[in-house]
C-alpha cells in the first residue's frame, strides 16, 4: 500500500461510509422507508475488516494507480497549509476509490473547463490569475497516458484548494506584516471544499461564492474593475483638515487650531486591492448588532441588522502608540471607572519625584497610593529602596478622570478598551490620532445607552442615573456579548455610491501591498518587537489640564515637582 495512504482504519472506514460511491457501483435506489427492517449483520472478524479496507484502497485501474502515486509523491519542502491540502486530497480520493472528478478518457470534463475559465478570471476578484495557471497545458483531447491524466486531475484539485485559501486571505499572513495587525485567517476546511465542489452543478460559481459576501467587498470590487477599465471614479471630496494639538507636555501655551488644505488621496488599483484583501480577513458573520471602529477614518459606528444606527467621532492611538487591528466581543460597560496607573508611568514619572521628596505629584494629578486595599501616605515610605510596582496608584472616578465617566471593555490580549475622556476639544480635529492605543468616545452616554438598550432594555434616564450616582466601577455585564471590530480600511463606498478614501495613518496599507506582492520579507522590522502596551494616556501630562504658564515661570514648575 502506498505510504501516503496508510491512514487509520477508523478514518478510512468513516470516509468510505460517508463518501458517495462511484457510478460503477451505483444501483437502483429505493427510499429508506420502503426497505424492510433487517437485523444488523454480525460484525466481521478484525482480519476480515482490515482486508476489506485494504482491498477498497488498492487502485484497480492504471489511472487510479498513477493518481495514488502522484498523491504520495514528495515535492520538496511544503508549507503547513500545503501539507494540509495534500492530506485532504489523499483522503478525498481514497474515499472515492481514486475515481476522477475533472478528467475522463476523452480528456477534460466540462466541469474542468469551467474551473480553468474561472481561474483565468481570478484577477477580476482581486487575485493573481497567474497563480492559478496550470503548469502544463491541459489536454483538450484524450490523455497520452494514465500518468498524464493523473497529473492533470491532481493539479486541478490542488489549484481548487489554493484558490479557496486565497479567497480567504491566504496570500499573506496578516500577523507577519505588522505586530499591530492581529487578524487570524480562517479558511474553509479543504475536505469540505473538495466534497462540495466535486458535486456542484457549477464549480465556477462555487469558486466565486468563496469570496467575501460582505456588501462593501463587492462595491469595492466594482470600483476596482472600473478603475482597471480606465473609468473615472466618483469620489467624496475631502473635508478641510483642522489641526488640533493635544495638551502640551510641560504647560506651554497650546497652539491655535488651524485649518489646512485637505490632503486629497488618490484612487489606485493597489489601494482598492489592499482594502479588498482586508475584507477577506474579516469574520464571515460580523454579528446582528456590532460595533465598528475604522481607525484611518477616526470613526465609531453601531450597526444593527445591516444598518448604521449610530455614528460618532473617535480618537485612536498615535502613530508610535498604535491601536491594534482585531475583533473581539464587548462584555462590560463600567460607569464611573477608576484609573490604575500603569507600571511604566509609575516607574518613569512618579517614582523619580517621590524619591526626591516631591510627593505633591500625586495630589496634583489626583492620584492615591494604595496597598492591600488601603491608602498609604507617600511620605511614610522610603522610596530610595521601595519597589513602586508593589503599590497601586489610583485615580478616583469623576469628570476629570482620564477614563471619563464610562469605560467599555471587550477583553483582549492587547488590553485595549474604549472610554470617555475629559479632553473633549480633541474631537474637533479631523485627524484624531492622539491616544496611547485605547479608543476615546466623544458621547459615551449615548454609546452606553445604545449598547444597554439592545442588551438589557436600558433607557437614557437609567444611564444618566448610573453616571450621576457616582458609584465607582459600577460594572454592567452584558447578557449577550456584542462583536467589536477594530479595522483599518482606507477605502469604502458610501451610501450614495461614491468612493471615500482615507490616509494611510499607520502605514499598514503599504505593508499589506508588499505582502500581496510576495515581498513581506523585505519590510523593515518594526522598532519595538516587545508586547504592545496600550492605555488611555501615555504620561501624566496627558492625564490632567496643566496651567498655561510661560517659560519665565518654568522654575516654579520644577520647584513644585510638577512633571
Amino acid at each position: 500500500m502506498p505510504i501516503g495512504l496508510r491512514l487509520s482504519r477508523a478514518a478510512l472506514l468513516l470516509a468510505l461510509a460517508c463518501a458517495p460511491a462511484p457510478a460503477l457501483f451505483a444501483q437502483d435506489s429505493k427510499p429508506v422507508a420502503d426497505v424492510p427492517a433487517e437485523p444488523p449483520p454480525a460484525a466481521p472478524a478484525a482480519q476480515e475488516t482490515e482486508a476489506a479496507t485494504t482491498l477498497a484502497l488498492v487502485p484497480t485501474t492504471p489511472f487510479a494507480q498513477a493518481l495514488s502515486e502522484r498523491l504520495t509523491r514528495q515535492d520538496g519542502k511544503l508549507s503547513p497549509r500545503q501539507r494540509e491540502d495534500r492530506t485532504a486530497l489523499a483522503t478525498f480520493y481514497a474515499a472515492r476509490r481514486h475515481a476522477p472528478v475533472w478528467t475522463g478518457e476523452a480528456g477534460l470534463t466540462p466541469a474542468a473547463d469551467a474551473l480553468l475559465a474561472e481561474f483565468a478570471r481570478a484577477d477580476e476578484w482581486g487575485l493573481d490569475a497567474a497563480a492559478f495557471k496550470p503548469r502544463s497545458a491541459p489536454a483538450r483531447a484524450a490523455f497520452a497516458s494514465p500518468a498524464d491524466q493523473a497529473a492533470a486531475e491532481f493539479e486541478l484539485s490542488e489549484l481548487v484548494l489554493k484558490y479557496a485559501r486565497h479567497a480567504h486571505g491566504g496570500r499573506a499572513e496578516p500577523t507577519s506584516l505588522s505586530r499591530f495587525i492581529d487578524r487570524q485567517l480562517t479558511f474553509v476546511d479543504p475536505a469540505r471544499v473538495l466534497g462540495e465542489i466535486s458535486v456542484a452543478e457549477a464549480p465556477d460559481a462555487y469558486l466565486r461564492k468563496l469570496h467575501p459576501q460582505h456588501p462593501q467587498f463587492e462595491m469595492l470590487r466594482e470600483r476596482y474593475l472600473a478603475l482597471k477599465r480606465g473609468d473615472k471614479l466618483a469620489l467624496t471630496p475631502p473635508t478641510p483638515v483642522k489641526v488640533e494639538r493635544p495638551p502640551a507636555a510641560k504647560g506651554a501655551a497650546k497652539p491655535e487650531a488651524k485649518v489646512e488644505p485637505p490632503k486629497a488621496e488618490k484612487a489606485s488599483v493597489k489601494k482598492l486591492l489592499v482594502n479588498m484583501e482586508q475584507w477577506r480577513w474579516m469574520p464571515d458573520d460580523l454579528g446582528d448588532t456590532y460595533i465598528w471602529v475604522n481607525v484611518p477614518e477616526f470613526t465609531l459606528r453601531v450597526v444593527k441588522d445591516g444598518k448604521v444606527v449610530h455614528t460618532e467621532r473617535a480618537i485612536v492611538g498615535k502613530i508610535d502608540k498604535q491601536t491594534p487591528i482585531f475583533s473581539e466581543a464587548m462584555a462590560q460597560v463600567i460607569f464611573n471607572p477608576t484609573w490604575g496607573v500603569p507600571d511604566s508611568i509609575k516607574k518613569n514619572e512618579i517614582l523619580p519625584n517621590l524619591a526626591k521628596g516631591r510627593t505633591r505629584i500625586l495630589a496634583r494629578n489626583n492620584l492615591k497610593l494604595v496597598q492591600n486595599g488601603r491608602e498609604v501616605d507617600p511620605e511614610s515610605v522610603d522610596w530610595s529602596t521601595a519597589d513602586i510596582r508593589r503599590y497601586s496608584v489610583i485615580q478616583p472616578s469623576g469628570g476629570e478622570n482620564v477614563l471619563g465617566v464610562v469605560k467599555f471593555r471587550f477583553p483582549n490580549k492587547h488590553d485595549v478598551y474604549m472610554h470617555d475622556t475629559p479632553t473633549k476639544k480633541l474631537f474637533n480635529a479631523t485627524e484624531r490620532a492622539f491616544s496611547h492605543g485605547c479608543i476615546r468616545v466623544r458621547e459615551p452616554d449615548k454609546f452606553a445607552e445604545l449598547i444597554l438598550s439592545v442588551d438589557q432594555g436600558w433607557t437614557a434616564a437609567r444611564v444618566a442615573a448610573a453616571i450621576k450616582s457616582g458609584q465607582e466601577n459600577q460594572t454592567i455585564n452584558l447578557k449577550r456579548k456584542i462583536p467589536v471590530h477594530l479595522t483599518y480600511f482606507t477605502a469604502s463606498v458610501s451610501d450614495d455610491g461614491k468612493l471615500r478614501l482615507f490616509n494611510d495613518v499607520y502605514g499598514h496599507e503599504h505593508r499589506i501591498a508588499m505582502g500581496l506582492e510576495g515581498k513581506a520579507h523585505l519590510l523593515p522590522k518594526e522598532k519595538d518587537p516587545g508586547p504592545i502596551e496600550v492605555g488611555p494616556v501615555g504620561s501624566l501630562a496627558e492625564s490632567n489640564k496643566p496651567p498655561a504658564i510661560g517659560p519665565k515661570e518654568e522654575w516654579a514648575r520644577k520647584a513644585l515637582g510638577y512633571n
